[in-house]
């Protein structure tokens, strides 16, 4: 049985990658994505740089500026030539995403990671957005620069790659779960499956996550389970594997 344990949304702020920092260091994350267009890019890359970790690009169209010049995709950008949120995005009732212009950003996106990181993302995927042409944009960038694409919710993905998605966690009235509990209850999906995948937003708290992400609490708790003794005994006790990407290309 292998775990494959993907944090999120490095490179959105100095706090989040902070906590990042943490949840590889003292906990068990295994593949991290980072956010090219972010103004925290780089800081984020260089706090995790020298470690044994698998580093992805979670690609971004809903937070912040895009890398390349707004007058170029105009699809995904407002008024002030920054990206639509991801509320708006998903609550569309028309896909209105270019295919091609999305191409473009996301293309620009992999120049940037290279830019920061030295190297090609060693797995391919996207921030919070769930259109299909965004989708279709992010696969088709990704068979042209060989890449690994990550698309756990799709069940043909799931089957190629034998990594099973778990079950999407089950918020509180205050944005929370009970992380102790999750585990527990995906404990027979886990030992079902040749290898699972389940992804956390680990990160401390900044000014900017405040004003621009819904997923505040929730970053904390999942950096301090994430590094808790009864997570590492869990895995240890059941006989989890922790693996990554890495293993799967």
């Amino acid at each position: 049985m292998k775990l494959i344990l993907r944090a999120d949304d490095l490179g959105i702020s100095e706090g989040v990658n902070y906590g990042i920092l943490k949840a590889i260091q003292d906990g068990v994350i295994s593949c991290v994505g980072l956010m090219p267009n972010m103004e925290s890019a780089k800081h984020g890359y260089q706090l995790i740089k020298d470690l044994d970790i698998c580093l992805g690009q979670h690609t971004n169209i809903c937070l912040g500026k895009p890398v390349c010049s707004p007058d170029l995709i105009p699809s995904l950008v407002n008024e002030n030539g920054e990206f639509y949120s991801s509320h708006d995005i998903n609550h569309r009732q028309e896909d209105t995403i270019n295919i091609l212009e999305c191409e473009l950003e996301i293309e620009a996106q992999l120049q940037r990671f290279i830019e920061i990181t030295g190297q090609k993302p060693e797995y391919f995927e996207g921030h919070a957005v769930f259109s299909r042409n965004y989708l279709q944009a992010l696969e088709n960038v990704a068979a042209r620069h060989h890449l690994f694409y990550d698309n756990p919710m799709d069940q043909q993905w799931q089957k190629q790659y034998r990594i099973q998605s778990l079950d999407f966690f089950a918020f509180d009235e205050s944005g929370l779960y009970d992380p102790y509990q999750y585990f527990e209850s995906q404990l027979s999906n886990i030992q079902r499956n040749e290898c699972s995948l389940v992804v956390f937003h680990p990160g401390y708290l900044d000014q900017y996550i405040l004003e621009h992400s819904s997923y505040t609490l929730i970053r904390p708790m999942e950096c301090e389970f994430l590094c808790s003794q009864w997570l590492k005994d869990w895995l240890k006790h059941h006989h989890i594997e922790v693996a990554s990407f890495r293993d799967y290309q």
